[in-house]
């Protein structure tokens, strides 16, 4: 598990800025090169300085037991590095596309990418679309020559990277921070299955892997079901390699119940330690649920319970770690950075999340109201654009929240085989008319066939932050710290004002389908982590000099 970090600047002076992108990955915990004990997690691994004329690139890695640390590779003419942050699952596979002039010391990922890179014809661009196509896994991937830089996210979007540029400085890095630290404060995502060159003229983003629809090629709900079942089986086996204990966030809603048991299962086998983790508020219905589905299926399971005090106390930690002010991503957070709390004392190091199937099978709440509203067409068209912006949505959030507690996330659902299959399955197979408010019907047949009972696969579930209790009491926190409805009147706030992309299905378009006092942002929150952000440092410029006008007030 890695971060990575690249600059290139007019004036040459790169080793300082890479320094200070590298410190503020882990302010509060000195990253040191090849430190003499364990005190310190995180280590550079390598630094490499002037690939170009004024470029420097830094992996940091964090060694996981029984896997081999990553760290940038030459290849073997010496004039080619390469940064791989993420998992490669087809190694063996590479390895055989490789000619036999390699010895393979440490098998390391990036060691097998830079060889095969190094041996395709054509630009770095090309070499590096060429080699990704043969590519299985999640990664976000930078490859360096004489005069240019390629950086590249899968298709999915499964590792967060960030770009920017400004003053003679072109940058990216595995969180915002890192270029904040430096001085340019317009840093955005590189989005998945996009590509970013990097050379004297500047940033060129290019498509490189986009996630495709595809034809409809499964109408019958058991062959579905039997393709479905084969993916995911294959999607979680493959990310239980070298691991000999592994987590699993538990909500006792199918998606995760789903997972849980099929990590269980499968590690069971290969003699895998596996624990469940939930986290919420006493008596809300993911604890009950999660507690009773994991007694049922015999998993150990651990809760973080919360109380009002504690949700407030991470409300800061959460800002400051996801690097966003939106109310969805603070919410949602919250509990699985409360899970991870738990986890992390267990020594985990490697989490399983079960993200993505609300996008795959349709199953978000709003969706019925969507087809009776708009039609097969342009339910499909918002699903599509829910399940594309994942990347910005959920998984940079979940990554940020795993990797401050020294830790990875897997997200087998959104496994690249897995989506083909769901985006293969006809529609009216996963939501069945505008009354069908249950949804996600492959993907709960499968479960309840792997034997998990009704009650959990055909449970109707509410999102993370309303099934742990999280939501209802952020306005309470909020009007106790003096955020109230009167503050947001009096000085004329509106969170319009400052949002400039919405991160979220549910306050983009959803509060319209559903019910709005479920969904709609609440002003008097979202004023009060707008102070909370800024009073941290946090944010773009633009978004700071809106949300200082409105400090200026109070």
């Amino acid at each position: 598990m890695s971060q990575i970090a690249g600059v290139s600047s007019d004036d040459g002076d790169v080793a300082d800025k890479l320094s200070a992108m590298l410190e503020a990955f882990h302010p509060q915990t000195a990253v040191k090169v090849n430190p003499p004990s364990k005190e310190c997690q995180w280590s550079v691994s390598s630094v490499v300085e002037d690939i170009g004329s004024n470029r420097a690139l830094a992996e940091v890695s964090l060694p996981i037991e029984g896997r081999t640390p990553e760290c940038p590779h030459l290849d073997c003419e010496g004039d080619l590095v390469l940064i791989y942050d993420g998992e490669l699952y087809n190694s063996q596979e590479i390895a055989s596309k490789l000619g036999q002039n390699h010895y393979l010391g440490d098998k390391a990922n990036t060691e097998l990418l830079v060889y095969l890179v190094g041996e395709l014809p054509g630009s770095l661009e090309e070499r590096v679309r060429k080699a990704l196509k043969d590519v299985d896994g999640d990664y976000a991937l930078v490859a360096s020559s004489a005069d240019q830089t390629v950086v590249v996210r899968d298709s999915l979007g499964t590792k967060p990277l960030y770009l920017a540029e400004g003053d003679g400085l072109v940058a990216f890095a595995s969180n915002k921070r890192a270029l904040w630290r430096i001085g340019l404060d317009n840093v955005k995502p590189l989005r998945a299955g996009t590509l970013a060159i990097f050379n004297s003229e500047g940033v060129k983003i290019k498509e490189a892997l986009p996630l495709k629809r595809g034809e409809v090629e499964l109408e019958n709900m058991s062959q579905a079901v039997d393709c479905y079942q084969k993916a995911i089986y294959s999607a979680v086996e493959k990310r239980l390699s070298d691991v000999d204990k592994v987590g699993v966030l538990l909500s006792g809603g199918v998606d995760s119940c789903l997972i849980a048991k099929l990590v269980y299962d499968i590690a069971f086998a290969a003699g895998i330690k596996v624990i469940a983790y939930t986290a919420g508020l006493p008596g809300s219905s993911d604890i009950g649920f999660a507690q009773e589905f994991a007694q049922e299926m015999g998993l150990v399971h651990k809760v973080n319970v919360l109380n009002i005090s504690e949700v407030e106390e991470y409300i800061p930690k959460i800002i400051d770690t996801v690097e966003e002010r939106d109310f969805v991503q603070v919410e949602a957070g919250i509990s699985v950075y409360a899970a991870m709390d738990i986890a992390s004392q267990d020594g985990i190091k490697v989490l399983f999340s079960g993200q993505g199937p609300d996008e795959l099978w349709v199953g978000y709440t709003w969706y019925p109201e969507v087809l009776s509203q708009e039609g097969r067409q342009g339910l499909s068209q918002r699903n599509w654009e829910d399940l594309t912006r994942g990347d910005i949505e959920t998984l940079d959030r979940e990554n940020k929240i795993a990797r401050a507690h020294g830790a990875e996330m897997m997200f087998p659902y959104l496994d690249l085989k897995v989506v083909r299959v769901a985006m293969s399955v006809a529609p009216q197979l996963k939501v069945l008319s505008s009354g069908d408010h249950l949804g996600k019907h492959p993907h709960r047949q499968l479960a309840q066939r792997i034997g998990i009972p009704a009650k959990y696969a055909n449970r109707s579930k509410d999102a993370a932050q309303h099934g742990t209790g999280i939501h209802g009491v952020l306005d309470e926190i909020a009007e106790k710290n003096g955020f109230d409805a009167d503050r947001v009147k009096n000085i004329g706030y509106s969170s319009d004002k400052i949002t400039l992309e919405k991160l979220g299905s549910s306050e983009r378009y959803g509060y319209r389908y559903a019910e709005k006092s479920l969904w709609q942002v609440p002003q008097n929150v979202q004023l009060f982590l707008d102070a909370l952000a800024y009073k941290e440092g946090l944010l773009n410029k633009l978004e700071r000099d809106k949300i200082r006008c409105f400090m200026e007030k109070i």
